[in-house]
């Protein structure tokens, strides 16, 4: 974003202002009536190039967009709803039982844990995204002016996490009147070397500012933000323009479902892996066993043999299956027996890696030289730099 004749120079103070006494809001309560006049109670004169951030759950509450779901399984039912893909999916204890934490990408385009879906100070109940977080924040800018008299813009804020950082903060779910991206690109850092990439996000950072001062679970989901009127933009498209399209998106699926969805097994009946890393070795090598099998066999020969794990998890034995399906293509059957042993252990191979496993792998071969099957020996896939466990 470049400076104009006339645009107001960039402030070196930021403050952000709660409003305090905002009403409970309900499906159909006038949103724009109720948080205008609070700040009015509160004597915040709101001024040119302020910018009013809102949390998203009220916006949604007062769109009725609040659902019903009296057990954990009836949640996620509701999560897979709002949720246009799934990126990842681990389990946890929730005290009540084991659950499923999904991390989605929503309807708004956002990548969230749960969809987005918030069950905290929701009367029992749960609330959704906005429909439509940028024509929210739009149709509340409008009110906001009209009543106030000035120019400014509108943040709907929500909360979420980040890929390997610990904690939540709040983003720009949607957004009116403001330059969301300001673009460094062409710009000479203080060396004098031209920014190519760098891009700040700053509807996102004045969300997060606001933060640190207002909060739905405190009872203050509106904030007032001071000292960025340079980045107020009538013409920017909204906060569905900070979204990463998913072609450019490096972290599209976890590791785990990465790995799945190239085997064909995604979806099928096994709990996801631990939140916590925790679980056993059994467990691990039994969902890369159920992986590694897929929903069919892709290579000829395959079905020729079957999985065992042995040893509680310390091995997987690949055995004849007994069954004798005719040739495909009018391959050679001993050929097409040993082509599918060869995929089943790399494919193996490739599901163990995805659950932090190796494995050694030793075949057997029939006096004739046909393969009889193949056993391998499961180790913990250390990280690279790290030592082996000392041995007894």
């Amino acid at each position: 974003m470049s400076a104009e004749p006339g645009a107001p120079a960039p402030s070196r103070l930021l403050t952000a202002y709660a409003i305090a006494g905002i009403e409970r809001i309900a499906p159909g309560t006038d949103l724009p009536a109720v948080l205008c006049t609070a700040i009015d109670r509160n004597r915040i004169e709101i001024k040119d190039g302020d910018v009013l951030v809102v949390a998203s759950k009220i916006v949604a509450k007062a769109e009725g967009r609040i659902r019903q779901a009296g057990s954990r399984a009836a949640f996620e039912s509701l999560v897979a709803e709002a949720s246009l893909s799934e990126v990842a999916a681990r389990t946890f204890d929730s005290g009540a039982g084991p659950a499923v934490v999904t991390v989605a990408r929503t309807a708004a385009g956002t990548v969230q844990a749960a969809a987005g879906l918030d069950r905290s100070n929701a009367d029992g109940h749960v609330v959704l995204h906005p429909a439509d977080p940028d024509g929210s924040a739009a149709m509340l800018r409008a009110a906001f002016e009209r009543w106030f008299g000035v120019r400014l813009a509108v943040v709907v804020s929500d909360s979420t996490s980040r890929p390997w950082r610990r904690g939540v903060f709040d983003f720009a779910l949607g957004s009116a009147g403001l330059a969301g991206l300001d673009s460094q690109r062409g710009r000479p850092d203080d060396d004098g070397r031209v920014q190519t990439a760098t891009e700040r996000a700053v509807a996102d950072e004045i969300a997060a500012a606001a933060d640190l001062v207002k909060g739905a679970a405190r009872g203050l989901p509106l904030a007032v933000v001071r000292g960025v009127g340079d980045l107020l933009d009538e013409a920017d498209p909204g906060a569905r323009a900070l979204n990463r399209p998913e072609a450019e998106d490096w972290f599209r699926t976890g590791h785990v479902e990465a790995v799945h969805a190239a085997l064909d097994s995604t979806g099928l009946a096994w709990p996801p892996a631990s939140a916590s890393g925790d679980d056993d070795v059994l467990t691990r090598v039994t969902r890369a066993l159920g992986a590694a099998r897929g929903r069919t066999g892709r290579t000829p020969g395959q079905d020729r043999w079957r999985l065992r794990v042995d040893g509680a998890g310390a091995r997987i034995l690949v055995q004849r299956s007994g069954a004798n399906p005719l040739p495909e293509a009018e391959g050679h059957p001993l050929v097409e027996a040993a082509i599918g042993l060869g995929a089943l252990v790399e494919r193996l191979h490739t599901a163990l890696h995805a659950e932090g496993l190796r494995a050694r792998v030793r075949y057997d071969w029939a006096a004739d030289a046909s393969p009889k099957g193949a056993a391998l020996a499961i180790e913990l896939d250390l990280a690279p730099g790290t030592n082996a466990p000392e041995r007894g």
